[in-house]
């Protein structure tokens, strides 16, 4: 084995490779120094620079939607001026533009 990084899948690989022949607890040990794992990565594999830019997709997809996304509001009059009092969303509008988003981002980092 060499003395560069690994990933997690390359290590499954050598182990299935050689699991016919007994690995010594000096090549686990060895395998197990090689594995790359970077502080950079957040639990799910994605990089910050990847999450910023899925958050990124899914507000811009949001902010395009306008209007669509409201689904109820109240406004009440304060002498000449008009106020917004509440705003419901639809949240089954939002869900769907977030998976939408989400499998769009997943599919383009599996091409």
């Amino acid at each position: 084995m060499s003395n560069n990084k690994i990933t997690i899948e390359q290590a499954k690989q050598q182990i299935t490779e050689r699991f016919s022949s007994i690995l010594t607890r000096e090549d686990v040990l060895h395998l197990l120094d090689c594995l790359e794992v970077t502080e950079s990565e957040t639990q799910f594999g994605l990089t910050p620079n990847q999450l910023t830019e899925l958050s990124a997709d899914i507000a811009n997809e949001i902010a395009d939607e306008g209007t669509n996304i409201v689904e109820d509001y109240e406004l009440s009059m304060s002498y000449k001026e008009v106020e917004l009092d509440s705003i419901d969303f639809n949240q089954s509008h939002i869900h769907n533009i977030v998976e939408k988003s989400i499998k769009h981002f997943i599919n383009t980092m599996n091409d």
